[in-house]
């Protein structure tokens, strides 16, 4: 039985325009184990995650992003 999506907030280091977040978020949602991605409103550097522990961990969601050219921390590790 598959666990329950988990959900991060990753504060994200880069100042990013809409088009940047808006492509970065594109690619995750293409990511296998990634249920959702969306910034929040206002806060252009906090970046959410709904995600299937079965296929991510925090430090390969990070280097997933990283992967993409940006460079996250979770919030409350």
């Amino acid at each position: 039985m598959a666990n329950e999506p988990e959900q991060v907030e990753v504060s994200i280091q880069e100042d990013m325009d809409v088009d940047q977040r808006a492509w970065l978020v594109a690619k995750l949602k293409q990511e296998k184990g990634i249920v959702s991605a969306w910034f929040a409103e206002g806060n252009h550097h906090r970046l959410t995650l709904h995600f299937e522990p079965e296929h991510f961990s925090h430090e390969t969601l990070l280097d997933t992003i990283k992967l993409q050219g940006f460079h996250g921390k979770i919030e409350g590790d």
